[in-house]
């Protein structure tokens, strides 16, 4: 009797689902700041000039009978216009003299004018004039600062992006169906048969 009993036969295949998963990327960067400077150190750029001493000895040394030749010729041209101013006075005077008394009887005027001439360089005195050395003149110039200081020089200058980039990426998942799913029934007669 269980040999013609009728078997309902069923087979259950769960479906199998896979999936692939991407993870969402973030990459940021930002741009470094740069910093650009000047620098020149600073420098006093100043010097000292030497004292300078400036020494005229000239008027000492022509009082020891020194002279320049601008000196020399100068002295002698001044002699020589007033001996030549004398000696013109001298004679026109002499001349005039003549005129009137040598013409006179027993007037004896040359005789008396070479006595008077003999007498008056006797008489004549030498006079000495002492005048006292000068001293040389002596300048003196200090030393004096000459140039301008540099103070130098220091700058900086920082550049910089305001804004940072950045690239995104988003995650995704993707499924498939890698085993369909399915409900097989069927029936055999005397067992349960066993699907293949």
């Amino acid at each position: 009797m269980l040999s013609n009993m009728t078997y309902l036969n069923v087979r259950h295949t769960l479906p199998m689902l896979g999936w692939q998963v991407h993870s969402f990327t973030l990459k940021t960067s930002m741009t470094q700041p740069e910093m650009h400077g000047t620098r020149r150190e600073a420098s006093a750029n100043r010097g000292a000039t030497q004292v300078r001493i400036d020494i005229d000895s000239y008027e000492s040394r022509k009082a020891y009978g020194f002279r320049k030749d601008a000196d020399l010729c100068a002295d002698f041209k001044n002699a020589g216009l007033a001996g030549v101013k004398q000696g013109t006075s001298r004679r026109s005077s002499e001349a005039w003299q003549a005129i009137d008394g040598a013409a006179k009887p027993n007037a004896d005027f040359f005789q008396r004018q070479a006595k008077s001439k003999i007498t008056a360089e006797i008489k004549e005195q030498k006079e000495i004039e002492l005048k006292p050395i000068p001293r040389p003149k002596i300048t003196v110039y200090p030393a004096e600062l000459k140039g301008t200081p540099d103070v130098g020089e220091h700058s900086i200058d920082i550049r910089s992006e305001p804004f940072a980039t950045y690239d995104y990426e988003p995650g995704s998942i993707e499924y498939n169906m890698k085993v369909e799913g399915s409900i097989h029934m069927w029936t055999s007669i005397g067992r349960y048969d066993t699907y293949a």
